[in-house]
């Protein structure tokens, strides 16, 4: 090893070192305009209002730096990983080089790229462009015959991979030229491929130098206008998702969709609520079209493309983003957007969960339905008898009130459970909720449920004078219903003192427990699988274990917008040595098509998604699905026939359970 190794800077080329000055002036001249004009599309105005320090540096950490999403896919993502972190090491590396020459050396006189730090610096650049180009060549290939069938498949897609490589070749190139000019010597495999390459070129006879001079002009200047196109191009996710979207995140939980502040407001104001055209949307919402990288991993595992409906997630933004970019601002649908490709939403949140840049698809989807619902035009009849039957009956499918009451009295009566009284006081408040009082197949739930707690000795009691809980209508888009109902329950909340409000239906708890809050009640919410399995686990209820083969339902806004997952699978357990998982559980759970309000109205295109999901639960060769949620339950009884059984946890646990709850 010679004495202090370094980096001769500007080898060959001192004479046009200015260049790379001139280029940067205008590279950097180039993106911040680009940038300059995307905020003010978002914000209105410039500066921007300034998120929170803390969060921002956790999210864009997490999501960024460690992409969390990305490498939940392992194939794609780990091609991506490499890619992003090879250009993260050649950028530090980068700088480090300009420091080095432009400060260190310029003003002081100094260089610390020397010795053995240079030999570390130059190793990690190796390792750096090495993994960028294995990354880079997975994923051409990917695109050659692996891809998504939803994944864009345009030239500029393969020509963004191959200037990246051409790129880091040109640079390797002009390593390889530079190590046999100075350090072939004493470089060793600390310049592994420059001195490869280095090896290669040595009996060419080529002219080193001028090759040297023209390469690094055309490296320079790709690479400075590579990265002035960032705002322009697909690369615009590096900065709109990955520091953006990161750092200005929802900070209220996912499951919540908020709506106007104040609805009747906006209603008096704009003539309707919501969103009908792209200057409508939130601030937030246009950032996430400009974030999306066009993976496709929301189209991906969305139930609607799954079955053949018009609606896949990606397409949409897209689609959006377009006409935000080239200034439309008519009516959005049915004008640019085909009215069922938003009816087709489950609002299962699967889109927004596997989405790595943190979209939020379902809340543009919703703001949109808002706005038609309000309009009264390309609406699902169906959908619209669903506000018609809240407003006059109270719940969401036309029954007769009085009929909740009745069957509230007869679940007391059965199973030794009070009805609560005015003033009263109370552990739990049991809420029985529309899907389970009017559906008689789905009362069985709620009375399995309210026997086992009264064997376990839990202090309950039923609410008797419920409406609907107003999920529906907020789903759906009806939201001065939803605001309407909200308030009613309040009121009528306000009339017991309970610690806990205990829900059998996810869509239930998830209204409960995260947007009553907007209205000033905030709840203690328990969904039935976590209090059952908690009372399994004190050895309150003492289930017997059987050979009987069962599968689990992952009920979407139970397992992935709200993390219950573990509590019911114990319940499963404590009454089955036979349980059968199916492909897609928990987080990845696939829908049963009830969500979205489409309990109530059917997009009626391609196959039902409930139907894909019954056929993925016979597969396991299970002869029971358990539930967790009276929508779900309705859907699969609906595809059932006399080879499965479609149970409740609830009534799972209580098939398990003897007379006197002893094992």
């Amino acid at each position: 090893m010679v004495e202090e190794p370094g980096i001769e800077h500007f080898l060959f080329v001192e004479d046009i070192e200015a260049l790379v000055y001139i280029t940067l002036v205008i590279s950097a001249a180039i993106f911040l305009y680009g940038l300059y004009r995307r905020m003010v599309s978002w914000f209105g105005s410039f500066p921007p209002p300034l998120p929170s320090p803390g969060r921002a540096l956790r999210n864009i950490v997490v999501y960024g730096l460690l992409q969390r999403r990305v490498v939940r896919k392992p194939s794609t993502g780990g091609m991506h990983v490499l890619v992003f972190y090879g250009f993260i090491i050649l950028f530090i590396g980068t700088v480090l080089r300009a420091l080095e020459y432009d400060v260190t050396l310029r003003f002081f006189g100094t260089r610390f790229l020397v010795g053995d730090t240079y030999l570390v610096f130059k190793f990690f650049m190796n390792i750096g462009g090495l993994i960028a180009i294995i990354g880079l060549i997975g994923l051409l290939l990917r695109r050659g015959g692996f891809k998504s069938p939803y994944l864009p498949d345009r030239p500029s897609d393969y020509l963004l991979l191959i200037t990246l490589l051409v790129i880091l070749f040109t640079g390797f190139l002009l390593d390889s030229i530079a190590t046999l000019s100075y350090r072939m010597g004493w470089i060793g495999l600390y310049d592994f491929i420059g001195v490869a390459l280095a090896s290669s070129l040595e009996g060419l006879g080529l002219d080193l130098v001028g090759l040297y001079r023209g390469l690094w002009v055309f490296h320079m200047v790709l690479a400075q206008l590579s990265v002035a196109l960032i705002p322009y191009t697909k690369l615009g996710h590096i900065v709109f998702g990955g520091i953006f979207n990161y750092a200005y995140a929802r900070e209220r939980h996912p499951a919540e969709i908020p709506g106007p502040e104040d609805p009747e407001a906006e209603a008096e104001e704009k003539g309707y609520i919501g969103v009908l055209t792209i200057s409508d949307l939130n601030w937030k919402e246009r950032m996430d079209l400009d974030a999306c990288i066009e993976c496709s991993r929301c189209t991906d595992v969305c139930p609607a493309t799954a079955s053949g409906k018009p609606l896949s997630p990606m397409h949409l933004i897209l689609a959006l983003r377009d006409l935000a970019r080239e200034g439309y601002d008519g009516e959005l649908v049915p004008d640019k957007i085909e009215p069922d490709i938003l009816w087709s939403c489950v609002t299962c949140g699967a889109c927004v969960d596997a989405c790595p840049m943190l979209i939020h698809h379902v809340e543009t989807i919703i703001d949109i339905r808002r706005g038609l619902v309000s309009k009264g035009e390309e609406v699902p009849e169906d959908a619209l008898n669903v506000s018609y039957n809240l407003m006059r009956y109270g719940n969401p499918m036309g029954y007769d009130p009085m009929e909740r009451m009745k069957v509230i009295e007869e679940l007391s009566r059965e199973t030794g459970v009070p009805i609560a009284e005015e003033g009263g006081e109370y552990e739990y408040l049991f809420w029985v909720g529309c899907q389970t009082v009017y559906e008689p197949a789905n009362r069985e739930i709620a009375k399995s449920l309210l026997s086992l707690l009264r064997k376990a000795g839990v202090d309950v009691a039923i609410m008797p004078d419920e409406t609907c809980c107003g999920e529906p209508a907020k789903r759906i888009g009806d939201e001065l219903m939803y605001v309407e109902i909200v308030r009613m329950n309040i009121e009528g909340f306000s009339k017991y003192r309970f610690k806990k409000l205990l829900v059998n239906c996810p869509h239930g708890y998830t209204v409960f427990k995260h947007e009553y809050r907007r209205y000033g009640l905030s709840l203690d919410v328990v969904h039935h699988t976590q209090l059952l399995s908690q009372l399994v686990r004190e050895g309150r209820l003492r289930p017997k274990r059987r050979d009987r083969p069962i599968t689990f339902h992952d009920p979407c806004y139970l397992g992935r917008w709200n993390g219950v997952l573990e509590e019911p699978r114990e319940v499963i357990r404590s009454v089955t040595r036979d349980f059968r998982e199916m492909p897609r559980s928990g987080r990845r759970s696939f829908c049963c098509g009830a969500g979205g309000g489409q309990m109530f109205y059917e997009v009626k295109r391609g196959e039902r998604i409930s139907r894909l999901r019954m056929r993925e639960a016979r597969e396991t060769g299970a002869e029971v699905i358990g539930t967790a949620c009276p929508f779900c339950r309705t859907m699969f009884l609906a595809e059932a026939n006399d080879s499965v059984e479609v149970l409740d946890i609830s009534q799972l646990l209580e098939a398990a359970v003897d007379e006197d709850g002893e094992a």
